[in-house]
């Protein structure tokens, strides 16, 4: 569900952006305060995945839909640092590929980056409570996922309603459309996420958030994320081709509702459609963008792990 510029109004992506600045900036402070060792190598390395699962996107009825990934990685980092990894893929896939516009950016973050993760991660504790075995997470995980994806299909309704003025659309059709889409896309999304939760409770709990995985040590982490690094830059260099074409939820509702017509050329994208024009043959072009991109969002997250070990430091110097 990646907005591209036009279809909602200058004021609107101001709002939606300084929303998401805000909260972005919140879950770096709260981050900052509870920083432990496994921290920065797991936002990198769900990043990755979360990067390259985006790309396989999954043939549904005459649409595609892909990963989202919010409540996964509320699941796996919290929602702090889940936030951030989504913000880091949110930001490369902007930049770098044209996926969701530039102007939009902050609505992007605010839908997947915000109320996936923070949204997602509260249903998801709420129907956890403190007696969690493997169905009682899996189906948590299930639920959490898929109100996430309707959540910010709904989000999205409010921000383009509040763009145009009455009479511009059909609301209703365009609203009933995109609800629709996404509650197809947001069955896989459960069915993905809620399988990969209950994975890891099964085999790593300790990989799953929570006291216990934030108090443990980083040494088994490590070979995890060499692990979960090489599973993404194999998704996005083998999968990826293969990807569905069809139009995902909100392509497939611009189409049928005129909304199209209004969407913009991304200001700026090194590599357009996740592709690379010096390669002539198009899975190859696919895979090698795919695997630009996963490298992208990891240099990325060390970047800022620089900052915020820097910060963490400077604050004990302090404290001391």
């Amino acid at each position: 569900m990646h907005v591209p510029d036009g279809l909602l109004s200058v004021p609107v992506c101001a709002a939606t952006g300084a929303a998401s600045t805000a909260a972005v900036g919140y879950s770096v402070r709260r981050l900052r305060d509870r920083l432990a060792d496994r921290t920065i190598p797991m936002i990198g390395m769900m990043a990755a995945l979360v990067f390259a699962g985006q790309m396989v996107n999954f043939p549904l009825v005459g649409i595609s839909g892909h990963l989202l990934g919010g409540v996964l990685c509320a699941a796996v980092l919290g929602p702090w640092a889940g936030c951030l990894a989504m913000t880091i893929v949110l930001v490369v896939q902007c930049l770098l590929f044209g996926d969701g516009g530039l102007l939009a950016l902050g609505a992007n973050v605010l839908h997947m980056a915000v109320i996936g993760v923070w949204g997602g991660y509260a249903v998801y504790r709420f129907l956890l409570g403190s007696d969690a075995g493997p169905r009682r997470m899996l189906m948590a995980a299930m639920i959490a996922s898929w109100l996430s994806v309707m959540a910010a299909a709904a989000a999205f309704c409010l921000e383009f309603r509040l763009s145009h003025p009455a009479g511009a659309f059909d609301y209703r059709n365009v609203f009933s459309l995109i609800v629709a889409f996404h509650s197809l896309i947001g069955i896989g999304e459960a069915v993905i996420t809620g399988l990969l939760v209950r994975f890891l409770y099964r085999h790593r709990p300790d990989l799953l958030y929570g006291p216990v995985a934030e108090g443990g040590s980083s040494g088994g982490v490590r070979r995890v994320v060499a692990a979960g690094l090489v599973a993404a830059l194999a998704i996005a260099a083998f999968l990826s081709p293969f990807a569905s074409s069809l139009p995902d939820g909100l392509e497939a509702a611009a189409e049928r509702t005129g909304m199209a017509r209004l969407e913009r050329s991304p200001a700026w994208s090194v590599f357009s459609d996740y592709e690379l024009p010096a390669i002539g043959w198009q899975p190859a072009s696919v895979a090698a963008a795919g695997i630009i991109g996963v490298v992208s969002v990891v240099v990325l997250a060390l970047l800022m792990s620089r900052t915020l070990s820097g910060w963490k430091s400077d604050r004990e110097g302090l404290a001391a």
